[in-house]
C-alpha cells in the first residue's frame, strides 16, 4: 500500500504500517483497488448481503480499500469518492442528486433531501466513504472500523480533503458512535433522504470528520495497534 510525499507522511506511515500489521494478525491481508467496475461486480455477486452501491459520478476519483482472506477472496471493503464541494455544499449536491449523477443523469423518480446544516455546510475537497462492506462470516472481527480507518488514510495522503464524510444507515448508526465519540460529527437524526433507483428511499445520518480529527485517530489508531495485548 504505497503512499505519496503527504505532509502528513510520517504519520500516515506509522498508521499504515500498523493498520496492516492489524489486519494480518486478524488473518487477512489489505489492499488498495483503483478500478471501481471491480468493487460493483463484488457488490453484484455479494447482493443476497449487500445493499446496491450508491452511485456515482462517472469522472469521479475513487478507490477502494479491501481486506484479503487466505484464500484470495475478498472479506470485507470500504470505498471512497472525491467530491469538489467548493462551488455548491455537500449537502446541496445531495438534494440536486450531483453527488450521485453526472448533472441531468440522474434516473426518474430518484431524488435527494438533505436537511442536515452540518452537510450544508459542507464545502471545499470532500472524500466520500461508501461501500462499507463485511463478508457475513468475518463479521464481529474488527474489520469494519480497521478498513474505515485505511480508508481515512489512503484518502488523506492522495487528496487531502477538507472533511471525510459518511452517510450512514440507521442499522449502522450503533456501530460508529462509539467510533466517533469526540472525534467526528455523527448526527443523531437521519436528515438526509436518498430516494435510490431500484432499492427505494434511504433514511441517513451524516458523519463528518475533519482533516485533523483523521490525523488524531489514525495517531490512536497506530497506537492501539501497537499495544501490547
Amino acid at each position: 500500500m504505497p503512499l505519496n510525499d503527504s505532509p502528513h507522511g510520517p504519520v500516515l506511515r506509522s498508521a499504515r504500517d500498523a493498520l496492516c500489521a492489524a489486519g494480518l494478525a486478524a488473518g487477512v491481508t489489505l489492499v488498495l483497488v483503483e478500478e471501481w467496475g471491480a468493487l460493483a461486480e463484488l457488490n453484484d455477486r455479494h447482493r443476497g448481503e449487500w445493499f446496491p452501491l450508491l452511485p456515482r459520478p462517472s469522472a469521479t476519483p475513487s478507490f477502494w480499500v479491501a481486506a484479503v482472506d487466505a484464500d484470495g477472496e475478498f472479506v470485507a471493503t470500504h470505498g471512497v469518492v472525491l467530491l469538489d464541494c467548493s462551488a455548491a455544499s455537500f449537502g446541496a449536491r445531495v438534494g440536486d442528486l450531483t453527488a450521485f449523477h453526472d448533472p441531468g443523469a440522474a434516473p426518474v423518480g430518484e431524488f435527494g433531501f438533505c436537511a442536515s446544516p452540518a452537510a450544508q455546510e459542507t464545502r471545499g475537497a470532500v472524500a466520500w466513504i461508501v461501500a462499507g462492506w463485511n463478508r457475513p462470516d468475518w463479521r464481529g472481527r474488527g474489520l469494519f472500523h480497521l478498513l474505515g480507518a485505511v480508508a481515512r488514510l489512503v484518502a488523506l495522503d492522495r487528496w487531502s480533503p477538507r472533511w471525510v464524510v459518511g452517510l450512514v444507515d440507521p442499522e449502522s448508526v450503533p456501530v460508529w458512535v462509539r467510533r466517533c465519540a469526540g472525534r467526528a460529527l455523527l448526527e443523531p437524526l437521519p436528515a438526509v433522504l436518498f430516494q435510490q433507483a431500484g432499492v427505494g428511499r434511504l433514511p441517513l445520518h451524516f458523519m463528518r470528520w475533519s482533516r485533523d480529527a483523521v490525523v488524531l485517530d489514525l495517531k490512536d489508531a497506530t497506537c492501539r495497534a501497537l499495544a501490547p495485548t
